[in-house]
């Protein structure tokens, strides 16, 4: 009897230890779940309408950036080249203080001598999006985007490099084509000749003169002084969250099944490693016998001999 009583002693422990354990790891996984998830569950995501690619970034500034990199030619002198590209950092954050968070961004332009190319704020207080295009020179890029990224909750964040190089100098050679081909033109008109004739010359040389103009528009973007680089910045403006009982709720019900799962797993586990040890144990007796059974038959047989 007292075997029986000492063994239900040592079960109820077991349990109420057991039980223990399991409410600790439930609370904790509970307060995790109040503390850090809180934000993912109450604050929307934004939706697909509210991506970059809706937002006036499609029409966004062309900004292009130069940098002066000396490379050596094959006579072994320094060549200063022209180094263009196109570097383009996408931000998306969620503000609970969306007026102090506006103040501050306007603050980062002014200290970072960027400039504002376009802006659009929408929806009514509580609810406000604002979307800004910004152009920043290269030196201070970086620099300003990890300060952008302390506004708010980053929701979202890329940066994009595309090498102009080669854009550039195809520009400059058509360019050269048609100022050659202007050049023909117009030396073709001093000849002289019939009036249809130089009515279709002058006509030519006025596609080309067109041309031309477009093109020097798209190599002004290219410009050493007009060196910048963008800033797609998207604020949208959310309520600060609460606890709510169903997330109060929802939580629990989740960190009950997350502990029960991890209580499964980890007496699968101790279950698997005793029984490892159990047939460890098995086959080490086995082992152990069929060693000494071989000396337990020599002596019988010496026994018999005398």
């Amino acid at each position: 009897m007292k075997h029986i009583r000492s063994n239900r002693t040592r079960i109820r422990r077991l349990f109420i230890m057991a039980s223990a354990a399991f409410l600790l790891v439930f609370f904790l996984r509970w307060g995790y779940e109040l503390i850090f998830t809180n934000h993912d569950i109450i604050v929307t995501a934004p939706s697909p309408s509210m991506e970059f690619e809706t937002y006036s970034f499609r029409r966004q500034v062309a900004n292009i950036a130069t940098d002066k990199i000396v490379q050596m030619d094959i006579a072994g002198n320094a060549v200063i080249i022209d180094h263009k590209y196109e570097k383009t950092a996408n931000l998306s954050s969620v503000s609970y203080r969306f007026d102090d968070d506006h103040e501050n961004l306007r603050r980062l332009i002014d200290s970072h001598d960027a400039i504002v190319q376009t802006e659009n704020i929408q929806g009514l207080p509580g609810n406000q999006t604002l979307t800004m295009t910004i152009g920043v020179i290269p030196q201070q890029f970086d620099d300003m985007v990890n300060s952008l990224r302390e506004l708010g909750t980053l929701r979202s964040f890329t940066v994009n490099r595309v090498d102009k190089t080669n854009e550039f100098n195809s520009l400059l050679a058509h360019q050269e084509v048609l100022r050659k081909t202007r050049e023909s033109y117009a030396a073709l008109q001093d000849l002289g000749g019939s009036i249809q004739d130089m009515l279709l010359l002058q006509e030519r040389i006025l596609v080309v003169e067109t041309e031309l103009q477009h093109l020097s528009v798209d190599l002004g973007i290219f410009a050493t002084e007009h060196s910048f680089s963008t800033i797609n910045f998207v604020l949208r403006e959310r309520e600060a969250p609460i606890f709510s009982v169903q997330f109060i709720l929802r939580s629990a019900f989740n960190s009950f099944w997350w502990t029960l799962g991890a209580a499964v797993i980890l007496s699968f586990v101790v279950l698997g490693l005793l029984g490892v040890v159990a047939f460890g144990l098995w086959l080490r007796m086995l082992i152990s016998k069929q060693m000494q059974e071989p000396e337990v038959e020599d002596e019988g047989v010496d026994e018999l001999v005398e």
